[in-house]
């Protein structure tokens, strides 16, 4: 109807504009998802081709994106809510509510959860002089980041980076 194809033509016949219409397709997706979600939208190989390399990246993406999610965007909604004007600066009131006093664990606990992980991996690959010695070296390290684990677990939502300004109705 508007011309772009001439009469008889079928747009399943056109390989090439297919092509860069599907690549088209996949950019943008890539581009609304890097400003929604910090990284490239799944399945875009999917529009083009489907890869394993693409299955690979749509598992790293989804693992960067709870991530991010959950320990490094609650500034992210709080700049969105400022600018859309949800949230109002009191003038009155001198604390800033962004402005949140860390506590030691949430760097020492990951720290040593992952240096004990590491260790635990390290004893499995370089076995000591007996099996006896590798498998002290193994349950120690193995309790010690399990343990880490479950503290960090434990006290999770102190470790979640949740917006500050705008409370969700309950």
């Amino acid at each position: 109807r508007l011309g772009v194809l001439h009469v008889g033509q079928r747009i399943e016949e056109q390989a090439d504009f297919e092509k860069i219409y599907k690549n088209a397709w996949a950019d943008n997706a890539n581009a609304c998802a890097k400003q929604y979600a910090g990284t490239g939208a799944l399945k875009t190989d999917y529009t083009r081709q489907r890869t394993q390399w693409g299955l690979i990246m749509d598992g790293w993406n989804s693992l960067i994106r709870y991530y991010k999610n959950n320990f490094s965007d609650g500034f992210r909604q709080d700049a969105i809510d400022l600018f859309l004007g949800n949230y109002s600066v009191d003038e009155v009131e001198p604390a800033s509510p962004l402005h949140v006093k860390k506590d030691w664990k949430f760097l020492a606990l990951p720290i040593i959860m992952v240096v004990a992980f590491s260790m635990c991996i390290i004893c499995l690959l370089m076995a000591g002089d007996t099996w006896t010695e590798t498998l002290a070296y193994v349950l120690f390290w193995g309790s010690a980041s399990f343990g880490t684990f479950a503290i960090i677990l434990y006290n999770g939502k102190d470790f979640v980076d949740a917006p500050r300004l705008v409370q969700k109705e309950k």
